[in-house]
């Protein structure tokens, strides 16, 4: 496979976040399409059902932080994304029939999954092993939605990063190709580290995807734990953010940069390409 004929089809959420990464990859990868899942306008709605100030405050931030970082170069891209674009569907669509008969049509070499909604059975038998997902989390020690918070949460920063891993049935629970450890600084929040590891994600997606045009026949590795946790999107709720803002305030992450831990990862500088 190489990547001037490759069809790479991306199946993206609709967040300023999302759309940086997808603009990259369609830069990069001439004969990739993309198909987006719409979020609600309301963010915090895709995340949790309470509506308290706490909650509605820090999804404000999550966007303000996003919007710095990744609006301008979005913005300047924005044609990019609309020629590239087949069409977009509701949250909770991506699973549709309309999306089921697009890739069929459009036969990927590849198929790069960032922030849908879980992928069904329907959708699934028909990618094959030819799919990968981004995951903001290190597998397999944290599976699920918003885990790099919960590193946070859970006072174990050590498993924050970014994850590129094959698709199966299972939540995050595919073979790994590459993963990394976020860089953290002293003055970092939870808002600060999901930018930085959206740029991280952009370049590890890439390293793998190059990676896997060359050497077709990789199937990934696993790595052997019995820590492994899955957290879902009825887990957060206001609690999680007083918690995480005080432990933040109290030095959660001068401590950690002071006393970083090595963890077990499928090595960032294995996939020199």
């Amino acid at each position: 496979m190489k990547n001037n004929k490759s069809r790479v089809l991306i199946l993206s959420g609709d967040l300023i976040k999302h759309k940086f990464i997808a603009i990259n990859l369609l830069k990069k990868f001439s004969n990739a399409k993309i198909i987006i899942e719409k979020y609600p306008k309301k963010i915090f709605e895709n995340y949790t059902k309470e509506k308290s100030i706490i909650i509605r405050n820090h999804f404000r931030d999550v966007h303000n932080y996003e919007k710095k970082n990744f609006y301008k170069y979005c913005k300047k891209n924005q044609t990019l994304l609309n020629q590239r674009l087949f069409f977009s569907v509701n949250r909770g669509q991506i699973n549709s029939l309309r999306v089921i008969k697009q890739i069929k049509k459009f036969n990927p070499t590849l198929i790069i999954v960032n922030a849908t909604s879980i992928l069904k059975k329907n959708l699934l038998k028909i990618l094959k092993t030819n799919a990968v997902n981004i995951h903001q989390g290190l597998l397999p020690y944290y599976r699920g939605t918003g885990t790099n918070v919960w590193t946070f949460y859970n006072q174990e920063l050590q498993y924050t990063g970014v994850t590129i891993h094959f698709i199966n049935d299972k939540i995050d629970a595919g073979r790994i190709i590459l993963q990394a450890q976020s860089e953290f600084k002293e003055n970092d929040n939870t808002h600060s580290i999901g930018c930085r590891n959206t740029k991280l994600s952009v370049k590890l997606v890439k390293k793998a995807v190059d990676y896997l045009f060359k050497n077709p026949n990789y199937k990934g590795e696993r790595i052997k734990t019995k820590k492994s946790k899955i957290f879902f999107k009825k887990d957060f709720n206001e609690n999680t953010v007083i918690k995480i803002n005080r432990l933040i305030k109290n030095g959660l992450v001068k401590n950690y940069i002071r006393n970083k831990k090595k963890i077990k990862l499928v090595d960032k500088y294995k996939l020199n390409a």
